[in-house]
């Protein structure tokens, strides 16, 4: 789209940038005369409402936000160009580079004053985004660019949306990037702006550490650990890394929102003032209660026994105490009905006899409940398997000293066929050594291949997309009725039944296949009778165009005096040769006449330079992105209409000289004008001189 001007104003330059809906050119307003970033929505996209409606929203967000540290909106709009719609964005233009490459150009970590500048500029951007009701629900150092001079500007609102009393619901699928998504987000839950708060977490971690707090194989195992997991403190990464912005990282990724800072202000207010109450960042561990065996109760209270004094050894007061003290407990736990005084008693004595035996057992289920707690030192922790292949899985838990059980088989869109796609317990769990651990393998997913015939590359990917699949290898052939870039077949076939996650090929087009070029060498036709010349010419696939007649006091009539293009020239075949043939002497001149006049000498010592065949050399500047290319030469005609090839052959920048330049050595005749054309394009009309 190079080149092309939209709405008659927004002139598009260069490519800088593809999203998964959108396409971000560097353009010109030439109203304003300045630069600007214009979001195109893909072509794919373009008749689909519900996407042109998600862009346009897109727009509407941002537009609502004036900030410096949010790239501003300056106008929406869609054009018709070549016949197709296209909806685009103008934005503001950031020349410099993502927070991300900033990350990566330093591994471990940038210093303190660095990330509390960046992390409140991103902060009051969110601020004054929420105080707008928007959630961006993407933040991550991808979408944070940075200027020359340090500022930063938060982009791309392609999934915010306008939140109701700050909070937003999903209804679909969990959208932003898995790596900085907050545990409600991967949840599906209710997402405010504590949510982004969260990510902003994830991305000053990444700034402390150079590293992401959660990774793992897949995008499934990456979201678990961010709703179940506890990051590993930066500071224990990062040694350089204050204490206080390590407690205010660790409060931005508490699972519970709750737990986080109340708003941006909150944060912001934290990260300028070293003596802001960050508040309880470690929360005390809840003691988890193993379960005892044989259906003994477990307590967690060690109940006080009364040291009895025997009765021979009490006295008198001790006696009456005693008897006051068990009428008491037996008033409190029996109702006594008149009449039945005997069967009471009775009772009373039963349940004095039951109160050791229960005091026993008791000790019992304490002294397991120590035992087992004592033990805990001895529990496995079940590592993640998901999505491992069950051989894989089986070995890994042998090696833990655990036991696998595949428990079932059942398909699933998220992971291949033979992979784990879920286990019992659940990683991270404590169990006792050998214990089983069930799992579930992936039977995967059967879907229908699409048909991607006629499609571009990247459109065939987003097809493939949709269904589960994704783009293998990529060929590329000529075709007579397929249109280049085009795809011209596929492998598997359209409407083949494949399992999810497979690589479907595809053979594209290079277009038309220009028939190739034969070279002939000119033959020399001075000298030769016009006959015999046209003979010659046409023999070495050369055909003689024009043929002029000139007087001669030299050369007999119908002997060829000169030819338009050199002997043992290299020339196309097929190419046309102009001739000048001799019309004998001139009768109205008198013979042998010694009074020739020195103007008229020198005109015919100039004709006679201008026919005379010379070497000629040029110096060529190739393109220098290419690894080869063709060169053409054409004689000019007086209206500077190409006539004659004169040059035609492809060569390599392995040819080119240390100085950029190739040389190109042919022949012509002197004062021949030529066109050098390189790939097409011309390279400038010279003038043939001896």
């Amino acid at each position: 789209m190079d080149n092309i001007i939209l709405g008659n104003r927004y002139q598009l330059r260069e490519l800088i940038g593809v999203g998964g809906m959108a396409k971000v050119y560097k353009a010109t307003d030439r109203l304003l005369q300045r630069e600007v970033a214009i979001k195109v929505l893909k072509d794919q996209y373009e008749e689909d409402d519900e996407f042109v409606k998600k862009f346009s929203n897109e727009a509407l967000s941002a537009a609502r936000l004036s900030h410096v540290n949010i790239v501003s909106v300056y106008d929406i709009g869609e054009d018709l160009i070549s016949g197709k719609k296209i909806h685009y964005i103008v934005m503001e233009y950031v020349n410099g580079e993502t927070l991300k490459d900033l990350i990566d150009k330093n591994k471990n970590g940038l210093s303190n004053h660095d990330i509390v500048d960046y992390s409140i500029q991103i902060a009051q951007a969110l601020s004054s985004a929420h105080q707008s009701n928007i959630i961006h629900r993407d933040i991550k150092p991808q979408n944070i660019l940075m200027d020359k001079y340090g500022l930063l500007k938060v982009t791309d609102f392609g999934i915010a949306r306008v939140s109701t009393n700050a909070t937003i619901t999903y209804t679909s699928s969990i959208l932003g990037t898995v790596h900085y998504i907050s545990p409600e987000q991967a949840k599906g839950k209710f997402v405010d702006e504590k949510s982004d708060l969260y990510s902003l977490g994830v991305v000053m971690y990444e700034m402390a550490t150079g590293k992401v707090p959660f990774d793992a194989d897949n995008s499934v195992g990456i979201a678990v650990m961010h709703i179940q997991d506890e990051a590993v403190e930066p500071k224990e990464i990062n040694k350089n890394l204050s204490n206080r912005l390590n407690d205010i990282i660790m409060k931005l990724l508490e699972k519970n929102p709750q737990d986080r800072f109340t708003n941006a202000k909150e944060l912001i207010r934290a990260l300028e003032d070293e003596n802001y109450n960050i508040g309880s960042i470690k929360k005390e561990q809840t003691a988890k209660i193993p379960v005892v065996e044989d259906n003994i109760e477990e307590t967690s209270f060690i109940p006080i026994v009364e040291e009895k004094i025997p009765a021979e050894e009490r006295n008198d007061e001790d006696k009456i105490l005693e008897e006051k003290k068990e009428d008491k407990e037996d008033d409190e736990a029996i109702y006594v009905s008149p009449g039945d005084d005997n069967k009471n008693l009775k009772e009373k004595k039963k349940k004095r006899k039951i109160w050791p035996i229960f005091l026993v057992i008791l000790a019992l289920a304490l002294g397991v409940f120590y035992y087992v707690r004592s033990s805990n030192s001895n529990m496995v922790e079940v590592p993640t398997v998901l999505n491992l292949s069950e051989d894989e899985a089986v070995k890994l838990l042998k090696s833990k000293n655990l036991k696998a059980n595949v428990s079932r088989y059942a398909e699933s869109n998220n992971y291949g066929e033979g992979k784990v796609m879920e286990q019992d317990p659940s990683p991270k769990a404590k169990v006792k050594p050998y214990s089983t651990v069930n799992l579930v393998i992936s039977q995967g997913r059967e879907v229908k291949v699409p048909d991607l015939s006629n499609m571009t590359v990247s459109q065939a990917e987003e097809s493939l997309k949709e269904v589960g699949l994704s783009l293998g290898k990529t060929n590329s052939e000529y075709s007579d009725t397929v249109e280049k870039d085009k795809i011209i077949s596929q492998n598997p076939r359209v409407g083949e039944t494949v399992q999810s996650g497979s690589e479907i090929d595809i053979n594209v087009s290079l277009g038309k296949k220009e028939p190739e070029v034969k070279n002939v060498s000119v033959p020399n036709l001075v000298g030769q009778t016009e006959e015999k010349a046209i003979s010659i010419a046409e023999n070495s696939s050369i055909s003689v165009r024009n043929i002029n007649y000139e007087y001669s006091e030299s050369i007999e009539k119908g002997i060829v005096i000169s030819q338009s293009i050199s002997a043992n020239t290299e020339v196309a075949e097929n190419s046309k040769i102009d001739l000048v043939v001799s019309n004998g002497k001139d009768p109205s001149r008198k013979e042998n006449t010694d009074n020739k006049s020195n103007e008229e000498e020198k005109d015919g010592k100039d004709k006679k330079k201008q026919q005379e065949a010379v070497n000629v050399s040029f110096s060529i500047t190739p393109p220098k992105d290419k690894e080869s290319f063709n060169i053409k030469i054409y004689k000019l005609s007086d209206d500077n209409q190409k006539t004659d090839l004169l040059y035609n052959q492809n060569h390599t920048s392995k040819e080119v000289g240390d100085d950029g330049t190739l040389s190109l050595n042919f022949k012509s005749v002197v004062g021949t004008r030529v066109q050098i054309l390189v790939d097409g394009e011309s390279k400038g009309v010279y003038e043939v001189n001896k």
